[in-house]
């Protein structure tokens, strides 16, 4: 089951970059649906939805597995943490609050009026708390091999978007920045797939018993 959700998944991501890249091409502009509030940007509001939402079923589930199990009931707030940040991730990826806040702590400290387009230090942000998520609650997130592989390779390809946000822009870094970082979500998206079957698994042994 989850091979077939792998490969619906990356899929729809992939029609999404390229499609988005020939409609572009055809409005006079590669970059206009990567743009804030196009086609690019919704499908990663979309996808962040859905592992906010995946997050919460996690925990849920995990709270009936672990339930007498105190040491685990502690871990698994990984989860619950997640659906709250992704929920904020939606948010500020529809609304954009992290665009132009470099502009505005330009302008706040240094006095500078022009934007100097750093969003990508902004969402570096994301990372960084990622980064202390695993380690605080590393034992949780080990249990689950496949899902940390699908975590690193979203990491990557996140990493790869704000590389490609700093001084962003150009054209074609902008359809860059934008498909690196709609490919990383989507393997966000299956790491918490990968969880979510493997606790409905569990929680389907445990009833069987």
């Amino acid at each position: 089951m989850f091979k077939i959700i792998f490969w619906l998944v990356i899929l729809l991501n992939c029609l999404a970059i390229v499609g988005s890249i020939f409609m572009g091409l055809d409005e006079g502009d590669i970059s206009f649906f990567f743009q804030e509030r196009q086609t690019a940007t919704f499908l990663s509001a979309l996808q962040l939805a859905l592992i906010s939402f995946m997050a919460l079923l996690i925990y849920v589930l995990g709270r009936i597995i672990y339930k007498k199990e105190p040491g685990n009931l502690k871990l698994i707030r990984i989860w619950i943490i997640s659906a709250a940040v992704f929920t904020f991730a939606v948010i500020d990826e529809y609304f954009m609050l992290h665009e132009g806040i470099d502009g505005n702590i330009a302008t706040a400290f240094f006095g500078i009026t022009e934007n100097p387009h750093l969003d990508g230090l902004t969402l570096s942000l994301y990372g960084i708390v990622a980064i202390f998520l695993f380690f605080r609650f590393k034992e949780e997130i080990l249990k689950y091999r496949q899902a940390l592989l699908l975590f690193v390779i979203g990491g990557f390809f996140f990493l790869a978007s704000i590389t490609l946000d700093i001084k962003s822009t150009e054209k074609l870094r902008i359809v860059l920045e934008e498909s690196a970082k709609l490919i990383a979500v989507a393997f966000l998206l299956l790491g918490h797939v990968s969880v979510l079957i493997e606790n409905l698994r569990k929680v389907d042994q445990g009833f069987s018993r």
